[in-house]
């Protein structure tokens, strides 16, 4: 499920950096829908954002 539109995130704990891009990497809220959609799920899983008809494909997770 790849439309070229790949984007890395990093989840981070206040809403104050949450439209840091930082070397290609989108800052998310942890409580945002994204975040809190991605939380629990691994990599291949397809999930979908909030309320939306948005989903998105897990392809990797780090730990940084």
């Amino acid at each position: 499920m790849n439309n070229g539109k790949d984007i890395s995130v990093q989840l981070v704990p206040t809403e104050n950096n949450k439209n840091d891009n930082l070397n290609g990497i989108q800052k998310v809220y942890y409580k945002s829908p994204l975040a809190t959609s991605l939380i629990g799920h691994t990599v291949g899983d397809i999930v979908k954002i909030g309320n939306l008809d948005n989903f998105v494909e897990i392809i990797k997770i780090t730990n940084d």
